[in-house]
């Protein structure tokens, strides 16, 4: 659920042209809750649906500290009404978190998406970004990107994550603990003839001479118990603190990400409307708006108005983690825009835990993401 800020900036938008489309007049400075949700609820078509976001508002004494955001709103909703003069029934589809596009407001048939603190990029999994950039025949489910670019550096690192653990073994007395991890409760102690990753209630024991990978180890100890034990212990006792360790995962991201790019290039073949999903430009154009600081009203075109190529792959590895640049050019009729996105491949919530992730920024350095778009304000 949404919170309060969000509900407020959302539905003030849509406040704000509802006043401006039915010539209705108040200011922040007067209105008072029940006359806000009055408003709303009689020409906002939907928002009886939204139930538990409108009990957030109505728990509201006042709006005092939230004028702001409500002025904001009403401002931004005013000059929608202004420039766009769209007609049809209002809906407000904030709380709809499974819809494929980033509507926030629907006025009729034309979609409004409303986000504040960054351009409206989506951020799919490593293996979409594959299955647009190449189209293969059986499509990727997921790719561990570490694995399956780089398999003999990664059993590298990850035989010597273990190996340095389990030394662990023979220096400790039985039930001695290893490693302890006071704020998940969790626990590495010695064993019989293992190590015992636990907290109350669960433990698992992992024989001191069982050759696992990394699958099998995740698997035999869960996600849970993974990421406050051994990710933990990594990151207390290997990071930053053994050389070795960082040598190999270095060594790992490098392979990895000059064998992702030459799998690209050899076997390039973009979907462009798959690509575009990322800019959050779909099939049909909608507006896109900003609230705060000074009002910004952008129409977001629809995926056949743009024309995608891929100009370049630059692989970075700074310290130890693999980052990936990708240049695409975009043209329409605002023109041509070469738009840089990083992808961080990291293991977000502990290291070795699972798949790792890719994480996607906007590299906004030269060009603007908003130039794709056509400014309407």
């Amino acid at each position: 659920m949404a919170d309060i800020k969000t509900i407020l900036r959302e539905l003030s938008v849509i406040l704000g042209y509802i006043l401006a489309k039915y010539k209705l007049t108040f200011t922040e400075d007067t209105i008072d809750v029940k006359t806000y949700l009055e408003f709303i609820k009689k020409y906002c078509k939907n928002v009886n649906e939204c139930n538990s976001e409108i009990q957030k508002i109505e728990e509201l004494d006042d709006f005092v500290i939230h004028k702001s955001i409500i002025k904001n709103g009403l401002t931004l909703g005013n000059l929608l009404y202004e420039k766009l003069k769209l007609e049809g029934e209002i809906y407000w589809l904030g709380s709809n978190v499974h819809s494929k596009y980033p509507f926030d407001i629907k006025i009729g048939e034309t979609g409004i998406s409303l986000k504040e603190d960054s351009y409206i990029l989506k951020n799919p999994s490593f293996s979409s970004y594959l299955n647009a950039l190449v189209q293969p025949k059986v499509p990727f489910k997921t790719v561990h990107v570490f694995r399956y670019f780089a398999p003999t550096e990664f059993t590298n690192w990850f035989d010597y994550t273990c190996e340095k653990l389990f030394e662990e073994f023979d220096k400790c007395d039985l039930n001695e603990i290893i490693f302890r991890y006071k704020k998940r409760g969790t626990f590495i102690k010695k064993g019989k003839s293992g190590l015992i990753f636990g907290r109350e209630g669960t433990s698992v024991e992992i024989d001191a001479k069982d050759k696992l990978d990394d699958v099998s180890l995740n698997n035999r100890i869960g996600g849970y118990l993974f990421e406050h034990t051994i990710s933990k212990w990594i990151k207390d006792n290997l990071e930053k603190k053994d050389d070795e360790y960082d040598k190999l995962k270095k060594e790992c991201s490098i392979k990895a990400g000059e064998n992702l790019k030459k799998f690209v290039l050899k076997n390039l073949n973009l979907d462009a409307d798959k690509l575009l999903e990322i800019f959050q430009i779909y099939n049909e154009p909608y507006y896109y708006g900003k609230s705060s600081g000074k009002p910004q009203i952008y129409k977001v075109p629809s995926n056949g108005e743009c024309k995608m190529e891929l100009v370049n792959i630059e692989i970075k590895v700074p310290q130890s983690q693999l980052n990936v640049y990708f240049t695409l050019k975009i043209t329409n009729d605002n023109g041509s825009n070469d738009i840089v996105f990083r992808i961080e491949c990291r293991y977000s919530h502990g290291q070795l835990k699972g798949v790792p992730e890719a994480k996607l920024y906007y590299t906004d350095n030269v060009n603007h993401l908003k130039d794709l778009y056509k400014s309407i304000i």
